[in-house]
């Protein structure tokens, strides 16, 4: 080692280093929104009952009426709803984004 000299771990940048650098953090910056599509909002997640699949109950608790139910208990969303034998099953989001399922007995429209 020559006498004098100091040996540095820093590294040194050059105008144009830091020119180039800058500019690919702004073009980073500016096609990170373009490209990653925005998160989902809780509405844009509730899926419909398809137009043709519409039941006609006689007695008990239709699964529309057990939606509505599960949803004004609950304060959430329903984002799936399906009957399983005599049960409704009700996939609930809130606005903290927390999911859960809720049943409904398709008879008693007692909730569990």
């Amino acid at each position: 080692m020559a006498a004098g000299r100091e040996l540095t771990s820093r590294r040194t940048y050059t105008r144009d280093m830091l020119a180039r650098r800058f500019a690919t953090v702004v073009l980073a910056l500016t096609w990170v929104p373009m490209v990653c599509p925005p998160a989902a909002s809780a509405q844009g997640l509730v899926e419909r009952r398809p137009r043709g699949e519409h039941r006609i109950e006689t007695k008990g608790v239709s699964l529309d009426r057990a939606v509505e139910l599960a949803q004004s208990r609950y304060r959430a969303k329903a984002i799936k709803a399906e009957t399983v034998g005599e049960i409704h099953q009700i996939r609930l989001l809130n606005a903290q984004g927390r999911v859960w399922t809720v049943r409904v007995d398709a008879r008693t429209g007692r909730m569990y």
